[in-house]
Formats: C-alpha cells, structure tokens, sequence
C-alpha cells in the first residue's frame, strides 16, 4: 500500500512539473542618451530600459545608476524602474553606470557608458521651426490660411445663411 503511495504521489508531482509553464526571462538591454533642457548650460541625461523589440519596457525592478564627472564627484541612486529616468546636469563629461537586477520577467544586465552633456537648445529656431503648438497641422493650416482671401470670400456671398441676422 505504501508503494502505491509513493508511486501516485511521484506520477502527480512529474505532472504538475511537466504541466506548469516554463517562463524564460527576457533580455533587456540599457540605452544611455541625452537630451537638451530649456535651460541654458543645462542637458539631461537619459537612461531606458529596452526589451529585444527596442520597446521600453515597464518593471519594479530595482535599478541603479551612478553618474561619475571628470573630477571624480559621483551620484549613485537606487530606486525602482518604472519607465525611463531623466536626470538633469550642468554641460560636461560624464561615465555613466547602471545596474538592472530585473524582476520576476527580466534579466538582469548591466552597461556602463561615457557621454556628452551639451546642449544645443535655441528657443528661437525651436519656435521657428513651427515646435510652438499642440497641433502641428492645425498650427500649419492657420500659418498658411490665415491671410488667404479664401477663407473670407463666404461673407459677401448672399447665399450665406450665417451673415443674414
């Protein structure tokens, strides 16, 4: 009886493992960027996380980075990764280092990165260049409409409804 047992208790627990899902964790990879801040003499550092597609990934994995200057000062911070990190420094060199130790669907991975803070911000080519609006196209149609007689034609058409008050 004993044997049986054992037996039936050996067949469940080799079908409970061959019937749970094997999860393979997935790479991640860590892109290091910049980018300017309206600021003068100001950038950001940026750091993402990135699945094998070059999507952003979203995790509470902990994460931390240093960021190191030329003259050895260092900002070490350890915090959970919830979407990418901006951190604002004044224009210069920096090393770069962040540790990802992943989470339940991630593996963990590490990149270490030198990069250059500089900022090429010019608020008068930003706005010349139409960046002003919420809509482009909108922004786009009045600066091209706005001074067209066409848009104006309608009032002095007697078949417009509008105007008979």
């Amino acid at each position: 009886m004993n044997k049986r047992i054992i037996i039936i208790f050996a067949i469940l627990a080799v079908c409970i493992l061959l019937a749970s899902p094997v999860v393979a964790k997935q790479k991640v990879k860590v892109k290091v960027s910049t980018d300017d801040c309206v600021i003068k003499n100001k950038g950001y550092i940026v750091i993402k996380l990135l699945d094998k597609n070059g999507r952003e990934i979203r995790s509470n994995g902990m994460i931390n980075y240093t960021i190191t200057d030329k003259d050895g000062n260092y900002k070490w911070t350890c915090k959970q990764y919830n979407s990418g990190i901006r951190v604002k420094y004044d224009v210069g060199n920096y090393k770069v280092k962040v540790v990802f130790k992943g989470d339940s669907n991630y593996k963990k991975t590490t990149k270490t990165k030198s990069i250059k803070v500089k900022n090429d911000f010019d608020p008068y080519t930003y706005y010349e260049n139409h960046n002003w609006g919420l809509n482009q196209e909108v922004d786009d149609y009045f600066d091209d409409n706005y001074w067209a007689e066409e848009i104006y034609d309608d009032v002095d058409d007697p078949e417009n409804e509008a105007w008979d008050i």
